[in-house]
């Protein structure tokens, strides 16, 4: 208890790293079922993507989820500091948006171009990227409204309150990473330009 121990903590790191590796190793097995195909990659690049996926992804999602619910906040202190008062605010408020939309956009085009073991065009905006990032946006809209209005996490819970609700919405966001997925490969599947189910190239 009174001795730091660097080897506890290298080894609780990479134990960190290895279970949200194997994770997202998931959501790669998982939209390759959604095309129907099997894994023919080498098992070192699956777990490089699979811990690239690790470092930037959260990172991203989260950055863009703390400006949708804090960024009123923020907003409101940058304009303190600086001295533009309300002007600021209003550009602050249109801005961020636009950095929420290009978080989300960077966090996920790269998934679903690289996840599957399937060989497409790489495309910023996909249906199902676009399913995604609107259910994210709604999702999160909604937890905010209801920590802040609804929800007594804290008077029932204590400070445990606040992880289970990011766990909550965490597994939404999965889910909705999962739909994007299955949408893609749908109409990937339907087009008369795209391929056959079990098809790679």
């Amino acid at each position: 208890m009174t001795t730091q121990h660097g080897g506890l903590l290298s080894f609780g790191i990479f134990a960190a790293l290895w279970t949200a590796a194997s994770a997202l190793r998931i959501i790669i097995d998982a939209l390759n079922r959604a095309y129907g195909v099997p894994d023919g990659r080498p098992c070192w690049h699956v777990w490089g993507l699979a811990l690239l996926f690790t470092l930037g992804l959260p990172l991203l999602l989260l950055g863009a989820m703390g400006l949708l619910v804090f960024g009123p906040q923020l907003g409101g202190w940058m304009a303190a500091q600086i001295g533009l008062g309300g002007l600021f605010q209003g550009l602050w408020n249109m801005l961020r948006w636009l950095v929420i939309l290009g978080l989300l956009i960077v966090a996920l085009a790269p998934v679903y171009a690289w996840a599957p073991d399937v060989a497409h065009a790489w495309r910023w905006i996909t249906p199902g990227a676009v399913f995604a990032i609107l259910a994210m946006l709604l999702t999160s809209l909604g937890f905010s409204y209801y920590v802040t209005n609804v929800g007594s996490y804290d008077a029932t819970y204590g400070s445990i309150g606040a992880v289970m609700v990011l766990l909550t919405w965490m597994c939404l966001t999965g889910l909705f990473l999962f739909v994007g997925g299955e949408i893609n490969a749908a109409i990937a599947h339907a087009s008369p330009e795209g391929k056959a189910p079990r098809e790679k190239a």
